[in-house]
């Protein structure tokens, strides 16, 4: 991310629940699929600093802050020269519920 990019606070939707983020306009369009709504899965890893809050749907609540975030970054071919360089989840730091999980492969 270059120092002069501008960021905007965005709602990022997941299975288990949502967040409210800050995102560059290149990472809005990346996780769009051309519906009015933006999610998380499509963006890789954000930082921690980026996250204002999320909602966690099993709490029924929204939290201040980053969800916790566990990743790992197994290297691992699936097929046809496509690997599988990070894969990770976004959980809700109370209940430990998945907001969201992200896959991120070569290009």
């Amino acid at each position: 991310m270059g120092q002069n990019e501008d960021l905007e606070e965005k709602k990022l939707l997941g299975s288990g629940g949502y967040v409210l983020a800050k995102l560059t306009e290149q990472e809005e369009l990346r996780a769009s699929l051309g519906v009015p709504q933006i999610f998380l899965a499509n963006i890789d890893r954000l930082s921690e600093d980026r996250f204002t809050r999320y909602f966690c749907k099993k709490c029924s609540r929204e939290y201040n802050g980053c969800p916790n975030i566990a990743y790992e970054n197994p290297n691992e071919e699936i097929g046809n020269g496509i690997i599988l360089i990070e894969k990770g989840e976004y959980q809700c730091k109370i209940c430990n519920n998945i907001i969201a999980i992200y896959r991120k492969f070569n290009r």
